[in-house]
């Protein structure tokens, strides 16, 4: 499975992703780890998200986590396409 990051916020020491696919809950639900893609080249890991409770969107998900995804952050503004996936391999 690949879903595609709309938006990444870090505020009160942790991140915040914005995603428009409901497929998106399946990264807060299954304990795998999830594979970030940037531009279809490797970045890094992600786990331990879950749904926010303090911002909520209607029909976006937002997923909170505390894991450090500065890497990513950096990077986001610059890059065209950021999927997170379930397969080590993007396909």
């Amino acid at each position: 499975m690949t879903i595609q990051l709309i938006d990444i916020v870090f505020q009160n020491d942790r991140y915040y992703l914005l995603f428009d696919d409901n497929n998106a809950l399946e990264i807060s639900t299954n304990t795998n780890e999830w594979y970030v893609f940037t531009d279809d080249e490797y970045l890094c890991n992600i786990s331990e998200c879950n749904v926010s409770e303090a911002l909520k969107i209607p029909g976006k998900i937002i997923l909170e986590t505390k894991i450090n995804l500065n890497k990513l952050e950096n990077r986001f503004r610059k890059i065209k396409s950021v999927k997170i996936t379930s397969d080590k391999i993007n396909t």
